[in-house]
């Protein structure tokens, strides 16, 4: 693989549909991370890249809801067993610029947490990578993933229905075999998509066994920020429980049936949960937009 080239829009060499939606996918989350190595380290593991979420999900339930606005407190309740990470986490975040804080006018000793553009317009930018690979697989009428730029209540909508998401994650952690097994340590994740494009590339439909690619470690160290012995380390592993062959001389690498089935399985739960949010959302807003249009359509004379 050349880690050199730019992201533009892929040429992908392999025919299957599922394999070309994949590779998209893959590649549109690593422009987001590649040679980010400030966003890498503050959502380099699942629970801080969830507690972002919940923040945000959180505040717009507040705005379109009535619900508590999101405080440091409010969230540590939401997300038990890691009280200590969060106020750090969070306190990276406001150092980042990704987060801001609103005192409460009648009691200054309540801070409220704020997500900031510079949040929001990353997270879109996800959001919509998850609803362009469900409409490529299918699973999505066109169309969502666009109206995220120019429907801000459509955004809105979606982000307050999102706690449907990450509930659903934590309900399911554990039980993705090799993903969990990645996702649980730092810059997991962003290996294992990169793993999974890299597979999508070289995959040929004729061919039956999961094709070897090559692994430059020291580059995607560098890329992620990340040190190399922490990727050579994890790609080690991952060797020994089954999840990935080596061909150590030639470099190469391969994922195994059994971790291909594991992220298989991840992403079609994955993408079925945004795609239920996104469907959630239009719904949300015809209901709440159809009675102003039928006022309209009362007020204007007949022609």
């Amino acid at each position: 693989m050349d880690l050199q080239e730019p992201f533009e829009a892929l040429d992908s060499k392999t025919q299957d549909p599922y394999a070309q939606a994949v590779e998209a996918y893959c590649d549109g989350i690593l422009r987001l991370h590649w040679n980010e190595r400030l966003i890498n380290k503050i959502f380099g593991r699942a629970l801080q890249s969830h507690a972002a979420g919940r923040l945000v999900v959180q505040h717009y339930q507040w705005q379109l809801r009535g619900a508590p606005r999101p405080t440091l407190a409010l969230l540590q309740r939401r997300m038990p067993g890691g009280a200590r990470t969060l106020v750090t986490f969070f306190a990276v975040l406001r150092l980042a610029g990704m987060v801001a804080v609103d005192n409460d006018p009648a009691d200054r000793r309540v801070r409220y947490l704020v997500p900031t553009p510079r949040l929001l317009d990353g997270l879109r930018t996800w959001v919509q990578h998850h609803l362009h690979c469900a409409e490529a697989l299918g699973a999505l009428a066109p169309g969502h993933a666009r109206r995220l730029d120019n429907d801000a209540d459509y955004f809105a909508a979606f982000l307050a229905g999102a706690d449907h998401i990450l509930d659903r994650l934590a309900e399911t952690r554990g039980r993705f075999g090799g993903w969990d097994w990645f996702d649980q340590r730092d810059g997991g994740g962003r290996i294992a998509m990169l793993l999974l494009r890299e597979h999508c590339r070289a995959y040929r439909p004729a061919d039956p066994t999961p094709p070897q690619f090559a692994l430059r470690a020291n580059e995607i160290a560098q890329r992620l920020g990340f040190s190399h012995s922490h990727v050579r380390n994890l790609v080690n592993e991952a060797t020994a429980l089954g999840h990935l062959t080596q061909d150590a001389p030639r470099g190469l690498v391969a994922l195994t049936p059994r971790f291909l089935a594991d992220l298989e399985t991840w992403l079609r739960q994955l993408l079925g949960w945004f795609t239920e949010t996104a469907t959630l959302a239009h719904r949300q807003l015809q209901s709440t937009r159809q009675p102003h249009a039928r006022c309209e359509a009362a007020h204007t004379p007949p022609p």
